[in-house]
């Protein structure tokens, strides 16, 4: 087993719980949806996540030619999907499936979007500090433009809570993961 196989398969392991996690606290609030109130922008925050998960996992595969890797590569590796393992943690209330107590996603979207937003932003930095470091590169390549456009979209939504900037964010980021999905019929060599 070379160190990239062995930083891959503990990679995929955090990615599977975030997305576990995230699946099984959507699984809760379609268990529970007569007491939850949804929220079309916190819905597509969910959507987005997931993508973001799984992005990162194809991106991880940039780095497959890496011969040595140091601890602090390792590190900032793994964090990205531990950045994102928190997003979902924090994206879905705990939504307990015999209890009475009914979900505003509204309200709840609110009281967590900057931590969410914020925590989004340090992923996008960390992966850019990856590619410095790891590849030894800080090129525009498509992967870059799109981070940097993603902490665009992004900065809006920590600094203003007005439902307006984050339906617009919200949209705008819709359109850029679908962007991003043409690269999906692209084959990894």
């Amino acid at each position: 087993m070379d160190p990239f196989e062995f930083l891959i398969g503990l990679y995929t392991i955090i990615v599977g719980l975030g997305i576990s996690l995230l699946v099984r606290s959507v699984g809760q609030m379609i268990e529970g949806r007569k007491r939850i109130r949804f929220y079309w922008v916190h819905s597509a925050w969910l959507v987005l996540v997931f993508v973001a998960h799984v992005g990162s996992w194809f991106a991880l595969w940039q780095y497959h030619g890496v011969e040595s890797w140091t601890a602090l590569e390792c590190m900032l590796l793994l964090l990205v999907p531990i950045l994102l393992y928190l997003v979902s943690h924090l994206a879905v209330p705990e939504i307990d499936e015999l209890g009475d107590e009914r979900h505003d996603m509204r309200s709840f979207y609110y009281g967590y979007n900057r931590l969410i937003q914020g925590l989004l932003v340090a992923t996008m930095l960390v992966q850019t500090a990856n590619d410095a470091l790891i590849m030894d590169s800080f090129a525009a390549t498509p992967s870059q433009i799109g981070r940097f456009a993603v902490l665009a979209i992004l900065v809006p939504g920590l600094v203003s809570a007005r439902p307006a900037v984050h339906a617009v964010q919200v949209v705008v980021l819709m359109i850029l993961a679908l962007m991003g999905s043409a690269y999906f019929g692209y084959r990894i060599q």
